[in-house]
């Protein structure tokens, strides 16, 4: 093959793992936050429970003094479907959900660990055929 092309074929796939990082960060970013959002709706049901008054947020950074209502919780269950529970078995739910994103976090993470070391193998090869070709 000749130098120019196998340059050209480098350079694509030096991209396209580019574009794959970029992917792949953008997803742990997401993943970090959803964790942190389940991290901090743990310690609020623990808050909640211990006083029959709490703020809530209502949106748009905008709160609201409130007053617990019985003891159960109302938590998505996925497909959008909502259902009442006690709070623990709110905080096994949220803590099955933490683990799913833990686990997804490290996929992603070894993802973005092989795609970084595939560049960092096709940087100095690219270099080494561009050079080649003055």
């Amino acid at each position: 093959m000749a130098k120019k092309e196998e340059l050209e074929e480098r350079v694509v796939a030096f991209r396209i793992l580019q574009a794959r990082l970029d992917t792949l960060l953008t997803q742990r970013n997401a993943l970090v936050a959803r964790f942190i959002e389940i991290e901090t709706t743990l310690q609020s049901i623990e808050d909640v429970m211990r006083s029959r008054e709490s703020l809530f947020q209502i949106g748009s950074g905008a709160w609201t003094k409130g007053k617990r209502m019985g003891k159960k919780l109302i938590v998505e269950v996925g497909a959008g479907v909502a259902l009442e529970k006690t709070p623990e078995e709110a905080r096994v739910t949220l803590q099955r959900r933490k683990a799913e994103v833990q686990r997804a976090l490290r996929i992603v993470q070894q993802g973005i660990a092989n795609t970084s070391a595939e560049l960092e193998r096709l940087g100095p090869e690219i270099r080494r055929l561009a050079e080649e070709l003055r």
